[in-house]
């Protein structure tokens, strides 16, 4: 194995800031600050400003190297209907046609040790795993997300070619039941950005007691239930308040339902916020929920749990190696009712003295099993694991 480990991260497009991209980020600065290994990133496009993502090395490329690429009919096309955003197009094209980056990405892969991919595993994805056995060049996948029947032609290439990284027992499960030959190794997640700064924020909670979300608003968050569960508290005359984190297609409906049940009293649309300031969210917090259908690791409850917060979660993804019923949290039902969920936020509105004693378990919880330094060293060691295998 060489001395220096050479891995490419495969980002060609970021389009967040969301928990993909900050996990990502996170895994190339912690391989970026080891003297074992050489990192370098692929990211055509990222349209949002990220320091931790610009101070990190990129692939270089230049027109010259590319040329056989932009000007080809398919990028031309991208090209106008994008309104000529050059950057935008090339990271389009290099997703929907990666065919047209062979020489280039062949000449590339030619010093490199491993490829990470952490992104969705669409069409890019099956075609750079080809490469990268051509070239002999260890394929390594996160799934960030959960294992998707329809990504079915994907894991079956990954059999014998490529490893799998997960976080989860039910994605070892799953991998164990529909592809007993996948290479895997199971790390842990970890706050990828300013983990300090959410340690710091104060224990206890405030008058009124504050709920709220942070995150994407789209229809897997299930963000309705949680305004009907405030809807609901409020007409039995509980006092509260429900701050909103974020921004994403859903926003627009759940503001017409907090106008049309007259809830604006109760909950605050506080919108979108950059990476480096999402500690700031849970500072306004007193108690995090989270009512998703479907999560592979929530980044957002590990970053709940370094705030010191009570969590009130659905039981998806991770979730039940990080929250503990009536320890630092509570569970529920992917499918739980708005009046379920309006119970468990009564019992903080009932027992305030909880919200800080559950709290302070949480912190307790992410100190034992999520402290970045040692699941930092996990993640390494299964990287140094996988190219020493393909090596032999």
């Amino acid at each position: 194995m060489p001395k220096n480990c050479k891995v490419l991260f495969i980002l060609p497009e970021l389009l967040g800031p969301g928990g993909q991209e900050l996990e990502n980020i996170g895994f190339a600065k912690c391989l970026q600050s080891d003297t074992r290994f050489e990192v370098s990133i692929l990211n055509f496009y990222s349209p949002f400003k990220v320091e931790e993502l610009e101070n990190l090395p990129m692939l270089e490329w230049d027109l010259s190297q590319l040329k056989q690429v932009v000007f080809n009919k398919k990028f031309l096309k991208i090209w106008v209907k994008s309104g000529f955003k050059f950057q935008k197009s090339l990271a389009n094209c290099f997703r929907n046609f990666p065919e047209l980056f062979d020489s280039w990405l062949n000449e590339k892969l030619k010093t490199i040790d491993l490829c990470f991919t952490g992104i969705s595993p669409t069409g890019l994805l099956p075609y750079i795993l080809r490469v990268c056995m051509q070239n002999k060049v260890a394929f390594t996948y996160h799934e960030s997300s959960i294992f998707h029947p329809k990504n079915d032609q994907f894991y079956r290439l990954m059999e014998g070619n490529g490893s799998f990284l997960i976080s989860a027992k039910a994605k070892e499960d799953y991998l164990l039941e529909h592809y007993p030959k996948a290479d895997y190794s199971i790390i842990k997640q970890w706050i990828y950005l300013g983990q300090e700064k959410f340690l710091k924020i104060p224990l206890g909670n405030q008058s009124p007691l504050r709920f709220g979300y942070v995150g994407r608003m789209d229809l897997g968050k299930n963000l309705q239930v949680i305004l009907e569960a405030v809807k609901i508290l409020k007409e039995k005359g509980h006092i509260f308040e429900f701050l909103l984190f974020g921004d994403g297609p859903e926003v627009t409906n759940l503001k017409a339902f907090t106008r049309k049940f007259g809830l604006e009293d109760q909950v605050s649309f506080k919108g979108s916020f950059p990476f480096e300031q999402r500690y700031t969210c849970f500072s306004e917090l007193d108690v995090f929920v989270m009512t998703s259908t479907f999560e592979g690791g929530p980044l957002v409850v590990l970053e709940a749990m370094a705030s010191g917060k009570p969590i009130i979660t659905t039981l998806v993804g991770d979730v039940p190696n990080r929250v503990f019923e009536d320890q630092n949290g509570y569970v529920l039902p992917v499918d739980c009712s708005a009046t379920s969920l309006s119970l468990k936020m009564k019992k903080y509105l009932d027992q305030t003295d909880q919200v800080k004693e559950h709290g302070k378990r949480s912190r307790e919880l992410f100190l034992e099993e999520f402290e970045e330094k040692a699941c930092q060293e996990i993640f390494k060691n299964s990287l140094l694991d996988i190219i020493r295998s393909k090596s032999n």
